[in-house]
């Protein structure tokens, strides 16, 4: 009956010089660097360091060939990760502009859906809000006033220098919002600039109404009619823009000065 030993690699029992399950020697074993004996299952030479790889007939190595059978499934889970990382890859850059834009619904022209304030400069982007609170204004929507009311006061803050027309704007979006204050502090901001601005007028007898101050604004009223005329004359782009709401308060300040 042929004597058995246990193979020092896989500890399988088998007999002859080599293990029957993985090929690997039996008996004895030397370092392949300086020839010094090994025990049965060491994987470096005590003696020099080497490292000890047992090898097959023909120098194959055994412990390189047990992951052979695995290869597919490294394949396959090596795929598995180029795929997700492509995937992560396009959802992140597709996700990303939207991340960095900012796109507001109704801003602008109604009929063009959503605008990104992103594509504008300052001034546009600040004018564009205005115009979205002048028309919540307008319909009564509070709601709206007050969500793009603060939003459209720092984008203003963004604008230099501010010239008369987007003062304005200002004015009339802080009154939106009820602070009559901030519309006044805009109103003397456009006289210390021009001093019979119909814009500053205007914005002071807005203001004086909101507070109920009712002689006051009577007053500012005949002023601005007095002004009107001459102003108008200048033929400023501004009052071109904004030529109804100030024919508007002509209108009123020549009812009052008649009930008067």
């Amino acid at each position: 009956m042929t004597a058995t030993q246990k193979c020092p690699n896989c500890g399988a029992q088998s007999g002859g010089k080599f293990c029957a399950e993985c090929g690997s020697p039996l008996g004895e074993r030397t370092c392949p660097h300086c020839g010094s004996k090994l025990s049965g299952k060491a994987k470096f030479c005590p003696e020099c360091g080497g490292a000890v790889i047992p090898t097959l007939p023909g120098g194959a190595r055994p412990l390189m060939a047990a992951p052979a059978d695995k290869l597919p499934w490294i394949i396959a889970i090596v795929a598995v990760l180029a795929l997700l990382t492509t995937l992560i890859v396009i959802v992140t850059r597709g996700r990303a502009p939207a991340a960095a834009t900012q796109v507001i619904p109704g801003i602008g022209d109604p009929t063009r859906g959503t605008t990104d304030l992103t594509q504008l400069s300052p001034r546009e982007a600040a004018d564009r809000l205005f115009d979205r609170v002048a028309r919540a204004s307008e319909a009564g929507d509070t709601a709206q006033v007050n969500f793009f009311g603060p939003m459209t006061v720092q984008a203003y803050a963004n604008v230099t220098p501010l010239d008369a027309d987007a003062r304005l704007h200002l004015g009339l979006v802080q009154l939106a919002m009820g602070n009559h204050a901030a519309a006044d502090a805009q109103a003397d901001s456009i006289a210390r600039e021009f001093r019979n601005h119909l814009f500053a007028s205007l914005l002071r007898i807005r203001a004086a109404e909101q507070r109920g101050d009712a002689a006051g604004a009577r007053r500012l009223y005949g002023s601005y009619l007095q002004s009107y005329d001459a102003e108008r004359a200048r033929r400023l782009p501004e009052y071109d823009q904004h030529d109804a709401i100030l024919v508007e308060a002509r209108n009123q300040a020549r009812t009052l000065a008649g009930g008067s």
